[in-house]
């Protein structure tokens, strides 16, 4: 039984609550397949080497903390690593299926089906509304 992490644990709770159309499978297999690379966040291959290299090092230091130390680093690069590249992608996964502010607004508010209507977008259409009407009884 694998764990599932934080990524994927918001991105499925995501999913579950939004409204979202059955020819959008494949963009929320595909989110929930980002969100599961970040979570198993490894080094990328071209840090292999130096990596090999510094573990050997630490192995043969007499500094008790340098493993732990040498762990933590590995995480921090390959959680940066995964993110900075896996991140945007997740997030234009997102978008595309209307699951965020920017996806909602080029959809039209609500976004195809996605979610309520923001009260924020629908003050401002009626003020654009009685803009309108005043500009053209004048």
């Amino acid at each position: 039984m694998t764990t599932q992490g934080p990524m994927v644990r918001a991105v499925a709770a995501a999913l579950r609550v939004a409204e979202l159309r059955p020819e959008d499978g494949a963009a929320q297999a595909l989110a929930r397949r980002y969100a599961a690379l970040i979570d198993e966040a490894v080094p990328l291959a071209k840090y292999d080497k130096p990596l090999r290299a510094l573990r050997q090092a630490v192995r043969e230091c007499s500094d008790p903390g340098a493993v732990e130390h040498l762990a933590k680093i590995e995480q921090a690069l390959a959680a940066h690593s995964v993110a900075s590249d896996l991140g945007p992608k997740l997030l234009a996964a997102l978008t595309a299926l209307g699951m965020t502010a920017a996806g909602r607004s080029t959809k039209g508010g609500a976004g195809g089906g996605v979610g309520p209507v923001s009260p924020v977008a629908s003050k401002l259409d009626e003020l654009r509304a009685r803009r309108d009407r005043g500009q053209r009884s004048g």
